[in-house]
């Protein structure tokens, strides 16, 4: 009897041994997650809406967002491309395919099919409708403009909801760049155009369309999210994303200086192409 016990004895400290070094090589086994360190990604942007996203001339993604970004990225031995030469609907379609890995936008349902949004928001972007100055246009709700002329930048959204409302509209107008849009209203050949309220006050200053275009206020204010292609290899490091955009954004001070500078170089830029200077 003792001999059986002993015997059985040994064999469970055998399996006990067996469990403990199948457990430690686990733990010791290499990473499948790409390193950071080296890792090149693609940054796309969102050029209609400075000084929270917009295109440089010489087609840099430029803003706070981007800006948020590089900061987020960079200092892990990230290197980002920020060269962009395509509008904002081909920019979300490149995230989708896995040729983009990172963006900023509304976080709404269609694009949570193919990207993970971190969870920190990095700012808040209260949605106008901008009309021409002497043809008012009072928002009451999206779907009483469905009858109006309503121009909106291709692949921009505004949440599900109104977005929703928007497919529906018989005269709307899809173009590629919000100068195009603010044009129109100050020629009365649009009637209204919704989008974010600094951009929109930003660009019609540009543009020097002051005393021209009206608006006010809509009832969508939503927020700007750092989105990651889920075919990017950034996917799988999504939790240390999170804790580390998270400790970025803590001040608020950081928001308030960088969008003071993205505006002050948005109009430098601005002047320098009105001018024609390289």
């Amino acid at each position: 009897m003792s001999r059986r016990l002993s015997l059985a004895a040994f064999t469970a400290v055998g399996l006990l041994m067996s469990v403990t070094v199948n457990v430690l090589a686990a733990d010791v086994r290499p990473s499948t997650r790409p390193d950071l360190q080296g890792l090149s990604v693609r940054l796309c942007g969102n050029p209609a809406y400075p000084p929270v996203s917009w295109i440089s001339p010489d087609d840099r993604v430029q803003g706070v967002n981007a800006a948020v970004i590089r900061a987020l990225l960079q200092p892990l031995g990230v290197k980002v491309d920020d060269l962009q030469n395509s509008n904002w609907r081909r920019c979300l379609k490149e995230v989708e395919l896995g040729n983009v890995d990172i963006i900023s936008g509304f976080r709404t349902e269609a694009r949570q099919a193919y990207m993970s949004f971190l969870e920190t928001p990095i700012v808040t972007e209260s949605i106008y409708l901008y009309y021409p100055v002497d043809a008012p246009v009072p928002f009451f709700s999206w779907e009483d403009l469905s009858g109006l002329r309503v121009g909106v930048l291709m692949g921009d959204s505004f949440g599900d909801g109104p977005d929703e409302a928007l497919r529906r509209y018989p005269e709307l107008e899809q173009v590629s760049t919000q100068d195009q849009n603010l044009l129109k209203l100050a020629d009365n050949r649009l009637d209204a155009v919704p989008m974010g309220k600094l951009s929109g006050q930003l660009q019609i200053a540009s543009l020097g369309l002051q005393g021209k275009i009206g608006y006010t206020a809509t009832d969508v204010s939503d927020y700007w999210y750092v989105g990651v292609s889920n075919r990017s290899p950034l996917h799988d490091w999504l939790p240390e994303l999170n804790e580390r955009l998270r400790q970025l954004l803590k001040s608020p001070a950081l928001i308030n200086s960088l969008l003071q500078r993205q505006q002050a170089l948005y109009l430098e830029s601005e002047q320098r192409q009105q001018k024609g200077a390289p």
